[in-house]
């Protein structure tokens, strides 16, 4: 991970450290009207929290301390400003507007003091201009549930992390207990449970229950209060195959919402649609069911309404993902002894499985994710992969166990709301958390390239999250 700011607190207790001082002899005599030793440092705020990726238009400010010195700034390129303010102390860095300028620039700060004395300190900045990069991530959280509105995190294809990029972007708050989004037609659509109101009652500043957003450039479209969808019991999840069908899962089932005047039809037969992720194939939304007598099945919505799609070869579903190719993957619970995960054509109604040696993570969406034929999926803090082959449906187990999280970190010790395959890189991206309550604040962000090497991330990215929803990409 590209280190963007050096580490400038140590100014701030041994003065010079980290700048740089330069004697030039003046032949012509001092002309700069200032005497005394100089003295210069950059102060303020040097966290790691990489503060000093930048949106579009972004102001940042550089404090410094100085006396006995001229202090001028130098070295951005073209788009980039600054302005200095030494009575105040700092200088205000601007980051250029979108399309313009470069996005990675270096500030040089430099002190000049009595003959020529000068002292100089260098920051660096990267700006992101848009996030429809096809291998951006973005990282939805939820927030706690009675203290937090939710928030979102792009990650770019280099590793920066822009935090809390929503309100930076739009200067208002996604809505509380954000859980889920989606792609569609060049816009997101993200689904809050809470809206503006949190369950013990009380008001939130944010915009609210569903947030259409541009995927460009991530400013709001549209946005839905709790009151406009007042239809909703705790909504969870959202697919949008087109504009005039947008499927909302509550805790009632799954409603179709019309986009122009915020009625919601409920789609008969969903009852019970289970808190997870829809997949979404030709036009078509799935979600699944299991019934009191461990028969389960899919529930496949269209336009005209639903229909139950029955699996008997399945005691029970834990989750459903679209394939790459038009097909549906299923993870099965325990059936007769055996864990499967399966592969479902749902225009032949045939379904081809392989078995898998442990029981996948049911809780907070860590089921499983695929890319092409691979998946990957949680058991514990385990992370596991099947090449799956249609033609081993009769053998044994036909997975690897890939590491262990918490054998790298003790601090993993909870998979929240994940896996997720990037779909450009293939890269897995794994949330965990030290726990909840007090703990889920120390967490990380993991993302793997399995096939270079298993035990070490290509990036890991730690205290970021808020009980995060999942990892998300632009893929449609």
């Amino acid at each position: 991970m590209k280190k963007l700011f050096k580490v400038l607190a140590l100014f701030v207790a041994v003065g010079l450290v980290g700048c740089s001082k330069d004697e030039v002899p003046n032949p012509d005599g001092d002309d700069t009207g200032l005497s005394g030793e100089p003295a210069f440092s950059l102060t303020g705020e040097t966290d790691e929290t990489l503060s000093h990726v930048l949106v579009s238009g972004e102001q940042y400010t550089v404090a410094f301390q100085a006396e006995n010195v001229n202090v001028t700034a130098s070295g951005l390129p073209e788009g980039w400003t600054t302005t200095i303010d030494e009575e105040a102390g700092n200088i205000v860095v601007t980051a250029p507007a979108e399309g313009e300028g470069e996005s990675d620039a270096t500030l040089r700060v430099t002190a000049t003091g009595a003959d020529a004395q000068t002292l100089t300190a260098d920051v660096d900045f990267h700006y992101v201009a848009t996030f429809d990069d096809p291998e951006g991530t973005f990282v939805l959280n939820e927030g706690n549930m009675t203290t937090e509105n939710g928030s979102l995190i792009y990650i770019t294809p280099q590793g920066y992390v822009v935090n809390n990029v929503y309100r930076r972007v739009n200067g208002t708050y996604l809505g509380n207990v954000t859980q889920d989004m989606y792609f569609h037609d060049g816009k997101i659509y993200i689904i809050s449970q809470n809206g503006d109101t949190n369950p013990t009652g009380s008001s939130f500043e944010n915009d609210g229950m569903l947030v259409v957003a541009d995927v460009r450039t991530l400013k709001k479209i549209k946005a839905y209060s709790k009151e406009d969808l007042a239809g909703l019991d705790w909504p969870t999840h959202i697919a949008v195959p087109d504009e005039q069908h947008v499927y909302i899962r509550d805790n009632k089932g799954v409603w179709r919402l019309n986009m122009d005047d915020t009625s919601l039809a409920f789609v008969e037969g969903s009852e019970g649609a289970p808190k997870s992720r829809f997949a979404v194939v030709n036009g078509k939304v799935y979600t699944y069911y299991n019934t009191s007598y461990n028969l389960p099945g899919l529930y496949e919505i269209n336009e005209t309404g639903g229909t139950k799609l029955s699996l008997t070869k399945f005691d029970g579903i834990t989750g459903i993902a679209a394939s790459s190719d038009n097909e549906l993957w299923i993870m099965s619970a325990l059936t007769f002894g055996e864990r499967y995960i399966g592969k479902y054509n749902p225009d032949d109604k045939v379904l081809k499985t392989n078995v898998i040696s442990e029981e996948a993570n049911e809780a907070y969406n860590c089921t499983f994710a695929a890319h092409g034929n691979i998946i990957y999926y949680a058991s514990g803090t385990s992370i596991y992969r099947v090449n799956f082959n249609p033609e081993n449906t009769d053998k044994g187990p036909q997975d690897e166990m890939l590491v262990d999280l918490s054998n790298l970190d003790d601090n993993a010790r909870e998979l929240y709301n994940g896996l997720g395959v990037h779909p450009v890189t293939g890269h897995v991206y794994v949330n965990t958390i030290k726990g909840v309550g007090n703990f889920f604040t120390t967490n990380s962000i993991w993302e793997f390239d399995f096939d270079a090497n298993p035990d070490t991330p290509v990036h890991r990215f730690d205290n970021y999250t808020r009980f995060p929803a999942g990892a998300f990409f632009n893929d449609k």
